[in-house]
């Protein structure tokens, strides 16, 4: 066989997919060198992320088993052939779990009764995080991001009254640290937070959104657009969509238009993204979870013809295209859109 200087093998295994490298792993000791290293994971991840960008989501659906008590988190993935493929299950403790957004081609979960948990689907890797005694006091909401100052994930946990727990990976472990915050910062209602550029937004009780930058770890408030300033709040949601913070407007009474914001962090405006119409059918529970590269595209999940309907909103004809997802049958899932990853938080 010839001889490959290193720096074409590094270059040829960086253009390679995920699940080809983790078998590539095992073929010597120099692919397994490369794989591992935290600079090749990191070009990869970024070099995937642009080339390989344009529609893979990630869906995931809980099973409960009420004979022994236990549950199950399916994680599946959704290419642009739009063909179902069950990456990784998880046999998890009996409890009701939200599931936050992919991150970076990670996921984070968490139960109602406080366990908190970030696995890598593509890697089957995962991570509990430690319980502490005062994680027995029940938290309100919880979120999971990417600290891109400091190059490390962070899980951030609200309490109430007014205190926040944050969770930095360091070297595989998880470091815990305590804030207080003012009370016009508290969770109008329980949802979790959005991330997005680095940064976590949440509707707060005094009718602003409250942002949590979880690089310099400090608080802002932001002022809504003005046309949704005397508008029902729990008909306004946040969103992140292509690393941006959006704001749905649903509080119309037709129920058949949606109004988009999108947030300009650079300059602290609000400026309209779209308006998505349907002429016939309520659209009003119907929310958007991504943006196609071609950014003509948003990709709305929601309850248009069905419980786990999905389909693509065409921003300059005003047109609906569904997506028939095929090996995949269940009405309640979530999703997101998802990146691959080599990154492993676990053993």
């Amino acid at each position: 066989m010839a001889f490959i200087p290193s720096p074409i093998i590094y270059n040829i295994l960086s253009k390679l997919p995920v699940k080809s490298l983790a078998r590539f792993k095992s073929l010597n000791k120099l692919y397994c060198s490369f794989i591992k290293d935290p600079h090749f994971i990191n070009a990869h991840f970024k070099n995937h992320s642009v080339v390989h960008g344009d529609l893979c989501l990630i869906l995931s659906c809980i099973e409960h088993q009420n004979l022994n008590n236990t549950s199950k988190i399916h994680f599946f993935t959704i290419k642009d052939n739009e063909h179902a493929m069950i990456e990784y299950s998880i046999p998890v403790s009996f409890d009701t779990y939200h599931i936050l957004p992919s991150c970076n081609g990670l996921i984070c979960f968490y139960g109602l009764h406080g366990s908190v948990h970030v696995c890598n689907p593509t890697t089957k890797t995962i991570v509990n995080l430690p319980n502490i005694d005062d994680d027995l006091q029940r938290f309100q909401s919880c979120g999971f991001g990417f600290d891109g100052i400091n190059g490390t994930y962070k899980v951030i946990k609200f309490f109430d009254p007014h205190k926040i727990e944050i969770f930095t990976m360091v070297n595989g472990s998880w470091n815990k640290i305590w804030y207080t915050y003012s009370p016009c910062f508290g969770f109008q209602h329980h949802q979790p937070p959005v991330f997005a550029n680095g940064v976590f937004y949440w509707f707060s009780i005094s009718s602003s959104i409250v942002s949590f930058d979880i690089g310099k770890e400090t608080f802002e408030t932001i002022s809504l657009p003005q046309s949704a300033l005397n508008k029902d709040k729990y008909k306004l949601y946040l969103v992140e969509l292509k690393g941006e913070l959006c704001m749905v407007d649903m509080d119309f009474e037709d129920k058949k238009r949606v109004d988009i914001w999108i947030f300009k962090s650079n300059g602290g405006l609000w400026v309209k993204l779209g308006t998505i119409v349907h002429r016939s059918e309520p659209i009003d529970t119907t929310r958007p979870v991504g943006i196609k590269a071609n950014k003509k595209e948003i990709l709305l999940h929601g309850f248009i013809k069905g419980l786990g309907h999905l389909s693509c909103y065409n921003m300059e004809t005003g047109g609906f295209r569904p997506i028939n997802i095929k090996g995949f049958t269940l009405d309640y899932f979530h999703v997101s859109q998802h990146v691959e990853t080599l990154f492993q938080v676990g053993d």
